[in-house]
């Protein structure tokens, strides 16, 4: 028998790099690759497993952004390093809300060049952190692209 224990670990990464392939195709794979046939059942949980331990990445992750914040201050002294965070009650854990970057030699180019910003350019963030991504950029003399603090 092959346990759900057994198929997370074969098809852990391949779950997570298709977070959108449903349970036939998962059934299908196990099917194929391990040579047993599975139940529904056993394919939910395989993939609520690995869905669980992407989650518990992200908030691992989240925990160290203020290790990041603190380290970029340390090696970029004159840089504006800015985070943000909501809290329903003092007690309550914290939830992102926004970090903002912006290094001293990109301060001191924009000052120095002090070309018009050429546009603003932004994205939407998927997945289990979604949000907005903002840049600005400008354009040189010899038609490159910088980025703009």
């Amino acid at each position: 028998m092959v346990n759900v224990k057994v198929i997370t670990e074969h098809f852990e990464a391949t779950i997570r790099n298709h977070p959108k392939m449903n349970l036939r195709k998962i059934q299908r794979k196990v099917g194929s690759e391990m040579n047993v046939n599975v139940n529904m059942t056993r394919c939910r949980r395989v993939e609520k497993i690995v869905k669980n331990k992407l989650a518990g990445n992200f908030v691992e992750e989240f925990a160290m952004l203020w290790d990041y914040a603190d380290e970029l201050r340390l090696k970029n002294l004159r840089s504006t390093i800015k985070m943000a965070v909501n809290r329903v009650i003092l007690e309550s854990p914290p939830h992102f809300k926004k970090f903002y970057v912006c290094f001293d030699v990109l301060k001191r180019f924009y000052k120095e060049v002090s070309r018009p910003i050429l546009g603003l350019d932004g994205c939407f963030l998927k997945g289990p952190s979604k949000g907005e991504k903002l840049s600005t950029c400008e354009r040189d003399g010899n038609n490159q692209m910088y980025p703009v603090a």
